[in-house]
């Protein structure tokens, strides 16, 4: 893993649970959020949330992280809910990509071809390009790097619980795991309060379980924290 990680491989490992925010009606309707977008759960992205949180009450967590963004924060909120005190805090470096002329626009046959078109060339190599007045890929991924390396650095030898967002989730996965890579990033699926289990040991990540559900089917007991 080329990603100056490696640095901060300790002797136990560090586990990390990456999951995405719940539902909002952005997510319902299709509209485009991303980084500049500060929206709020809807009543379904509550109760996920609170699923989520019942997948995890009894799982030793010593830290929560989460974006600033209030979808985010929300869900976390609702995730500590039996894990006082619990060890919070809200990095920028965790938010979305900023999605710039995008962001707000429902779905469309002209945005959606335009979308599409970009990702097309993410799977080319072209991590530079972005949306008009967004990010590349390249700049998401240097702040997925970013608290990848904070946190690592914090809870080295224990376990943190990570909530932030999609697209983010598909790079900084697409960062920490040698099988995918940024030219793979989308096939890292990523439903609302999705799990992805990360072990990270000797400066190499690898991943116990990917984007889970089994909290929403009321299945814990299948799939652990």
């Amino acid at each position: 893993m080329s990603d100056g990680l490696r640095p901060l491989a300790a002797e136990a490992p560090t586990t990390l649970y990456l999951v995405r925010h719940g539902e909002t009606e952005y997510n319902r309707r299709g509209i485009m959020q991303g980084g500049g977008i500060d929206s709020t759960l809807n009543a379904t992205g509550r109760e996920q949330a609170r699923a989520l949180a019942r997948r995890f009450a009894s799982a030793d967590i010593d830290a929560l992280y989460a974006s600033t963004l209030r979808r985010a924060t929300q869900t976390a909120d609702i995730l500590a809910t039996g894990h006082d005190p619990l060890s919070r805090t809200h990095l920028r470096a965790l938010n979305e990509m900023d999605w710039g002329v995008y962001e707000g626009e429902a779905p469309s046959p002209e945005r959606d071809a335009s979308v599409d078109a970009l990702k097309s060339a993410w799977r080319e190599g072209a991590y530079e390009r972005g949306p008009k007045g967004g990010e590349s890929i390249r700049e998401v991924q240097g702040r997925a790097r970013q608290a990848l390396r904070h946190i690592l650095a914090r809870e080295a030898g224990g376990t943190a619980l990570v909530v932030t967002h999609g697209r983010y989730l598909r790079v900084l996965l697409a960062t920490l795991l040698d099988a995918y890579g940024l030219e793979h990033m989308s096939e890292l699926d990523h439903s609302n309060t999705c799990v992805n289990q990360v072990v990270y040991e000797r400066g190499q990540a690898r991943a116990e379980r990917l984007n889970c559900t089994a909290h929403l089917s009321g299945d814990c007991a299948s799939a652990p924290a």
